[in-house]
């Protein structure tokens, strides 16, 4: 056993780590990810290794499934190339408080950077966060 070090705990100076980010997925016909957009806006160099795109109006990106986006682009235009699908795996927990279920699907994307991505299938939303 380790003796204490008797250090007062600083939980003022905990934070949270690979805290989620809402993105926009363009999906295939079997329901993968083709590419990723970030909803929010801010940029994306320190999660997925280089900036995303970020389109030119305010209101955010409108991304429909099979590769069409809004008034600002085409999906290459707007957001990352999903390389590779690495795995795919559903967690469905909590079923007594407060249920949770999602579908995860860690992909790579254009330049090698590993992202998982998971979307919410109570609301159909999309989250990014890092593997």
């Amino acid at each position: 056993m380790v003796p204490s070090s008797r250090t007062p705990l600083r939980p003022d100076r905990l934070r949270a780590l690979n805290l989620p980010s809402g993105v926009e997925v363009g999906l295939d016909e079997w329901g993968r990810p083709t590419w990723v957009v970030e909803s929010d806006g801010e940029s994306a160099d320190r999660r997925t290794g280089g900036p995303m795109p970020t389109p030119p109006s305010s209101a955010g990106p409108t991304v429909r499934q099979g590769g069409a986006v809004g008034e600002w682009g085409t999906a290459e235009e707007a957001g990352r190339r999903v390389e590779e699908v690495v795995e795919i795996w559903v967690v469905q927990d909590e079923w007594w408080r407060s249920p949770i279920h999602r579908r995860y699907v860690e992909v790579v994307l254009e330049g090698g950077a590993h992202v998982v991505l998971f979307e919410d299938l109570t609301t159909g939303e999309w989250f990014m966060q890092m593997p």
